[in-house]
């Protein structure tokens, strides 16, 4: 990625790993890639000489915060903790401020270091050891300089068969031992093999919701006006994706109203060349709207290079964002061309503002109304949205309320194999483990879900390493903001985020704000399969997934015949299992399988 650090931290009574910092440190410095930017007794923390890190310090000596950092909207007042433990210091921070960082802290005297990554997972974490209490925490695992990169990974099939099943659940995991990625929220513990610590929950604001509606928009345009400028305000030159739809018109907007649309150089749209996909004329009105000039690029489903696959294999996790290189290519273009450092997206906003409907909405006005709810919109709207009888969401709805919803089929990929299958049966996102321990209604669970989701997004891109991507909408205050507001106000209408449409109806197009749908990609992205199809079966129908018996090869047959593909096609599957499939097959040539968890043979 474009913004990298390294840290190396150790215990003060080891002289042999202060020997080994020195002697990194001076191979970091013969590349000319690296700068040191922080050095403390026992912690060095590095950063790319090509986009430096900010860096502060943390109460004196006792840590520093690595990234982008701003005031939390309504922090409490700033406290003295002299003693306070690592953990303490952290969910202060945490509650003071935000932004895209990582924060290290250690104990006050010494013994340990934790390490924390924001909420909205802007910034990544990798943490492993290099023996002798020397610790590293990085940005990345790979494309590191001898010596510092972890010392024996090896090839985890279990993590690699749940990534193939659930890639929404284990988007932010990797997939070899002896490294550890630091979640989102989540403190760990460094050289403790993986203990972490949840600083920050979702279900934590969800379970605390607003009663005001009123004041609950009003605190909504306020957070994303603040997150968005605050964000944009790190660089001077930005480019701003708008697709057409609801979520990145309302950045445009925001960043208008803020005045700062001065840092916005273009914003771009990509058309797929399908009728069901054209977004171009929306576009146009929301960059007219927001005063911004508007490049529009076309592509067409050729199809898939796999020497494009291959080249992207080295990253350290597989990543379906980079499937179809075209979209990463084009905006490189424009960030090369336009000289700007940051690109900024409304991703995110369909889970934050609850583009979701469900049954799990009607009973969580069950919850509130009880049988009055037979009254309330709110059980007529999902019905419609959802396109099923009133007394089908009714009966769905008491199911859910009481445990017995069935399982969301949705989760899966459909192309593992049966015993894969029955072993990730139980697997779901940490923060929706959490939502239902703590009582949380079905709807707000489906919100949480959704949020979960999201990390999918954060995946590598070659475009990452040309420029920062921004999430406005997934910041951290809008997050927590949007997590008190029900799930009736935020998603019982009986269209798509109403909520967020009358909020930011000021800042939107009329076109964007009464539209009530959106182009879809899926025509596009089978037809880019069906064209590839010539290597493509071979490829996963003979490869190490179907080998290992991750993916079932009877599936994959109907997956990919033309047929399947024009009435039935579950194209992001075949992508999520080929982009893992390049990876494992780069990877399995340079690290041996994992001996607790090899190869299924």
């Amino acid at each position: 990625m474009r913004a990298a650090f390294l840290a190396l931290s150790w215990p003060l009574e080891s002289a042999c790993a202060a020997s080994r910092v020195r002697e990194l440190g001076e191979a970091l410095a013969a590349t000319s890639d690296w700068g040191l930017a922080h050095a403390a007794a026992g912690l060095r923390v590095w950063t790319s000489t090509h986009a430096p890190l900010s860096l502060e310090a943390i109460d004196g000596d006792r840590g520093v915060l690595i990234g982008a950092t701003f005031p939390m909207p309504g922090a409490p007042p700033c406290r003295e903790l002299p003693d306070a433990t690592p953990r303490q210091l952290i969910a202060e921070l945490s509650r003071r401020r935000w932004g895209r960082y990582i924060a290290l802290v250690a104990s006050a005297r010494g013994g340990e270091t934790w390490v924390y990554r924001d909420p909205s997972g802007a910034l990544p974490g990798f943490a492993w050891s290099l023996g002798d209490g020397l610790e590293v925490v990085g940005s990345a695992m790979t494309g590191l300089p001898a010596g510092v990169g972890p010392r024996w990974p090896l090839l985890n099939w279990d993590r690699i068969a749940d990534f193939v099943a659930k890639p929404a659940v284990c988007a932010t995991q990797v997939l070899v031992d002896d490294v550890v990625a630091v979640q989102p929220g989540e403190a760990l513990r460094l050289g403790s093999t993986g203990m972490s610590d949840v600083v920050w929950s979702p279900s934590a604001f969800a379970g605390n919701p607003i009663d005001d509606l009123d004041a609950a928009a009003d605190e909504l345009r306020a957070r994303v006006s603040a997150c968005a400028a605050s964000l944009v305000g790190g660089y001077d030159r930005a480019i701003l994706e708008v697709s057409g739809g609801l979520d990145s018109a309302i950045i445009a907007g925001s960043l208008h109203t803020t005045g700062r649309t001065s840092r916005i150089v273009e914003a771009i749209n990509i058309a797929f060349g399908r009728p069901e996909s054209d977004e171009q004329a929306y576009a146009t009105a929301v960059a007219a709207r927001a005063g911004l000039p508007l490049v529009q690029r076309q592509h067409e489903p050729s199809a898939l290079d796999l020497s494009d696959l291959e080249a992207f294999a080295r990253e350290q996790r597989p990543s379906a964002n980079a499937v179809d290189p075209k979209w990463d290519r084009d905006e490189i273009e424009r960030i090369r061309e336009t000289g700007a450092e940051a690109i900024i997206s409304g991703q995110g906003g369909d889970a934050v503002f609850m583009q979701m409907a469900g049954a799990g909405i009607v009973a969580d006005a069950w919850r509130v109304k009880g049988w009055s709810v037979l009254r309330d919109p709110v059980l007529a709207n999902v019905a419609r949205r959802t396109r099923r009888s009133v007394w089908e969401v009714l009966r769905s709805a008491r199911a859910e309320a009481v445990g017995r919803a069935p399982p969301v089929e949705g989760l899966w990929s459909s192309l593992i194999s049966r015993e894969v299958r029955a072993a990730t049966a139980d697997l779901k996102p940490k923060w929706l483990r959490e939502a239902e321990n703590c009582g949380l209604g079905p709807g707000k669970q489906l919100h949480i879900h959704a949020l979960a989701r999201f990390f999918l997004n954060e995946g590598p891109s070659r475009r990452r390493h040309e420029a920062d991507v921004l999430y406005p909408l997934f910041a951290q205050p809008v997050l927590e903001h949007a997590l008190r507001i029900p799930t009736p106000a935020l998603a019982g209408s009986s269209y798509d985020r109403a909520f967020a449409r009358s909020v930011f109806a000021d800042r939107l197009p009329e076109c964007v704000l009464n539209r009530r749908a959106k182009g879809i990609v899926t025509v596009y992205f089978a037809r880019l399969i069906a064209n590839s199809l010539g290597w493509l079966r071979p490829y996963l129908l003979d490869g190490c997934l179907a080998e290992a018996g991750v993916l079932d090869r009877a599936r994959l047959e109907l997956a990919l015949s033309p047929e399947h593909l024009i009435w039935a096609a579950k194209p992001s599957d075949i992508l999520w299992a080929v982009s893992t499939e390049a990876w494992v097959r780069h990877w399995q040539t340079r690290v041996p399988d994992s001996r607790t968890a090899p190869r299924r043979l």
